[in-house]
């Protein structure tokens, strides 16, 4: 008992004291406008609209952690060829104590093609954002209102606090390198940087709390399994950010049902792993441009005891729009003589 009391105490301040971290999501083969602006674009099709939710900890703590992320990208904006440009969208809402991080982020991508076969790309990526963090300083305590006997959330408290939000500007850029045989038989590896600036997003006058810069290493790949509908897709990505460290690897296992040029539909299984947080499975259903996906974590922390190893669920969603036809104005030419 005394475990999961200490365990919520925990979720409840972590958002104010210790190193602030960007949110992560486990279906990161499903959020490319989170894995890296080079990836703005990249994709057969004129836009593709995602979006992803995460819900955790509602084992734990009476206000469970949300994050919401969404986006729209499209394909050679202006008809340039080989570039890419997104909007991007985040919504973090935090434990009790109602930290919430909201952020918006402009993508820009531009794709050189290497080799006579023109099936090696290299894309490169940068990003404008800013963000908006806040929260309610009634849902807070401070030790300074204990009083030697108790609590008393009615005493004053000493610590200074400048305000209730921070609003900071942030910037990113990466690069992916993919070699593509054919659509079921690829494989890319990339690298971005976000938080370059590493702005100060402390809420008190009287410290300075800077977002560290995070590293992000990916790897996607698609493996045919010989002539059957059969795919074997690896995948990894490790991050560092700060002190911090996070390696996600695993693989999901694609069915194609039907794969014709009007009519292709899979369905996947994966079975991923956080190393010393979390192991999930993840299932995926796609029919033409529509790809829908699920995951559920199993907690392996040292708060698995609080959470009984339940950890959160995601759901994320992906839709292609394959062609947009220009309206044109057509005006009949007549010959001079008429």
């Amino acid at each position: 008992m005394m475990r999961r009391v200490a365990s919520i105490a925990i979720l409840c301040v972590t958002s104010l004291w210790v190193d602030a971290q960007d949110v992560h999501f486990s279906e990161f083969y499903a959020t490319p406008l989170f894995t890296n602006p080079a990836l703005a674009g990249h994709f057969e099709g004129t836009y593709r609209f995602s979006g992803i939710i995460r819900r955790q900890w509602a084992s734990v703590s009476a206000e469970p952690y949300q994050t919401f992320g969404g986006g729209v990208d499209m394909n050679k904006p202006l008809n340039i060829k080989n570039s890419g440009i997104g909007l991007r969208l985040l919504h973090d809402h935090a434990g009790l104590s109602y930290w919430t991080n909201n952020g918006v982020d402009i993508p820009l991508s531009y794709k050189f093609r290497i080799g006579a076969a023109k099936n090696l790309t290299l894309g490169l990526g940068a990003q404008l954002g800013i963000f908006q963090i806040s929260y309610d300083l009634s849902k807070l305590s401070f030790d300074d209102q204990f009083n030697g006997i108790k609590y008393d959330p009615e005493a004053p408290t000493s610590e200074r606090i400048s305000g209730q939000s921070v609003t900071k500007l942030n910037f990113g850029a990466g690069a992916y390198l993919e070699k593509r045989i054919s659509e079921r038989k690829r494989i890319g590896i990339g690298f971005s940087r976000f938080n370059l600036t590493q702005p100060n997003i402390s809420v008190f006058a009287s410290a300075e709390s800077r977002l560290a810069a995070r590293n992000n290493l990916h790897l996607f790949t698609s493996i045919p399994l010989g002539s059957s509908p059969f795919d074997l897709m690896p995948a990894a990505q490790y991050q560092t950010q700060g002190k911090q460290r996070e390696l996600l690897v695993g693989s999901a296992l694609r069915m194609h049902l039907l794969s014709s040029e009007d009519e292709q539909k899979s369905v996947q299984i994966g079975v991923w792993g956080r190393t010393k947080d979390a192991g999930y499975v993840s299932v995926g259903l796609q029919q033409n441009n529509l790809f829908l996906g699920a995951s559920y974590d199993f907690n392996l922390s040292q708060l698995k005891t609080a959470s009984e190893r339940w950890g959160g669920w995601e759901f994320s969603i992906i839709y292609i729009i394959s062609t947009v036809r220009e309206k044109t104005n057509r005006v009949r030419q007549c010959p001079d003589f008429l």
